[in-house]
């Protein structure tokens, strides 16, 4: 456990406080004021429907001696003393980089709509097959590799996240991993973090309930590229708004990773699909290889490919980091196949958006003998607009729609059934069924063995949220049970 002395803190913050100097440890540093003693520094930081500030009587309630609060408020306290700084969560990284922990020798941050945690999945195992002992930070989990904890959400809160990076650290982890939410970026958790490689995947639209249109949520995902501890930036060449987030790059070599454009510096050429994966020859900045990924889909090819580049330029052993393509394991809910002998392959997928569920389709039909079946419902209280655009995906792209529920939160079945059908013409191809494990039942046995299905939008999720409560719920477990049911 670190420990910061009162004249250790000044000299951090670069002037003296409003009140009169002590001779003080402190021994933890808090940003929530229900967490605070006579031992803890207080950083009054800004938040989203409140600001740490607007809780000094709290602090002082429970007996904290010390806050750090926005100079620009110009506040003064008699019953607590006051540190006044242009940057509050600046000098809360300063003082935990320096006084309580250190942080992993490498650490790669990737953002975009969709691929993000599959890709960090795929750099931690690549990672990890190249000597490191690495961890992840995102949707799949917390910790290292191998001993993932679960993840309450994709990036945490300020002091969260670097208590979390200090402790992989001290228990061995030298390589993260991490998911880049655009909420955590707007809302600054990630300020501080010394990242050095940061990826990026692509963008479509997605949480601008919160955003409010395209352009604000792209300036927010561009943000990560402007982090001056960055030696390395990695793009997706054919997504439009590479270019953009390039933009802010500035201090760090920018690279680009293709499926097939060879003006990039990672593209495939020759690609071509098998049952259990891709083939491809993989041209990179030192020639060509022939790769086999085991992974399905056109998209994994390019999420593979983000992964590589993200560790081209810190690994010198690049036969051994190509070979590793091959020994990738899927994501967890991503793609994952459920399949029997003598029924029809069943896909999980996490596809929650119009972009993504419309790729999924596209690659799995690419894979598929038969007729391409996909069961998907759409979020209660989230982005309404783009409901009717999942249901003109699942139309354009699969054979036949199965129409369900997925998590309805707190909002009327009915009312995320009638956006989602708004624009859908009377004939199409597709049936309703508001029960998801009926709809998966009735999906798979109505199928034929060469036939493919896709079970799209809640992936690794085990569990359905219906009206603020959270039901065991696995969509591989509930296929596993129809395609059992089937070849009885």
């Amino acid at each position: 456990m670190g420990q910061l002395t009162h004249t250790q803190l000044l000299n951090l913050a670069g002037y003296p406080s409003q009140g009169n100097p002590h001779s003080a440890l402190y021994s933890r540093l808090e940003t929530d004021s229900r967490k605070v003693d006579a031992s803890s520094v207080f950083f009054a930081l800004p938040g989203v429907s409140s600001n740490g500030w607007d809780y000094l009587d709290a602090v002082v309630a429970l007996g904290c001696k010390i806050a750090v609060v926005p100079a620009e408020l110009n506040l003064t306290r008699q019953d607590i003393d006051l540190v006044a700084v242009a940057d509050p969560a600046m000098l809360l990284v300063d003082c935990l980089h320096q006084y309580f922990g250190a942080m992993p020798q490498k650490m790669v941050a990737v953002t975009g709509t969709n691929g993000k945690s599959s890709i960090c999945f795929y750099i931690a195992q690549l990672a990890k097959y190249v000597g490191f002992n690495s961890g992840l930070v995102g949707t799949f989990g917390v910790g290292s590799l191998g001993a993932l904890s679960e993840a309450k959400q994709t990036t945490p809160d300020l002091l969260s996240m670097h208590n979390t990076l200090m402790s992989l650290a001290e228990s061995g982890v030298n390589f993260v991993a991490f998911e880049v939410s655009s909420h955590a970026l707007d809302q600054g958790r990630i300020v501080g973090v010394p990242f050095q490689t940061a990826v990026f995947s692509n963008l479509s639209r997605d949480h601008l309930d919160y955003h409010g249109d395209m352009a604000s949520y792209a300036a927010a995902k561009q943000r990560l590229f402007a982090f001056d501890s960055l030696s390395h930036s990695v793009f997706c060449l054919d997504d439009e708004y590479a270019g953009f987030m390039a933009e802010a790059a500035v201090g760090s070599e920018c690279h680009y990773y293709s499926e097939q454009n060879s003006q990039a510096d990672f593209y495939v050429k020759g690609l071509t699909f098998e049952p259990s994966g891709c083939r491809f020859t993989l041209c990179h900045p030192d020639g060509e290889s022939d790769v086999f990924l085991p992974l399905l889909g056109r998209f994994n090819v390019q999420n593979a490919l983000a992964a590589l580049a993200s560790l081209w330029y810190d690994v010198t052993d690049k036969d051994t980091l190509i070979a590793g393509l091959s020994m990738l394991c899927g994501a967890p809910g991503r793609m994952d196949k459920v399949q029997l002998s003598g029924a029809p392959l069943v896909v999980v997928d996490y596809a929650h958006t119009p972009d993504a569920l419309k790729v999924a389709l596209q690659a799995l039909k690419e894979h598929s003998q038969g007729r391409l079946i996909c069961v998907f419902g759409c979020g209660g209280d989230r982005d309404r607009g783009k409901r009717p655009l999942m249901m003109e995906a699942a139309m354009q792209y699969a054979d036949y729609v199965w129409l369900t529920s997925d998590n309805p939160r707190t909002e009327s079945i009915d009312q995320i059934f009638s956006d989602v059908l708004s624009e859908t013409k009377s004939g199409d191809s597709y049936s309703f069924e508001p029960d998801r494990r009926k709809a998966i039942r009735h999906a798979v046995a109505s199928a034929s063995v060469n036939d493919v299905i896709l079970i799209a939008g809640k992936g690794h999720e085990s569990y359905q949220d219906i009206q603020g409560v959270k039901h065991h719920f696995d969509d591989k477990e509930e296929a596993l049970k129809a395609v059992e049911a089937y070849v009885d």
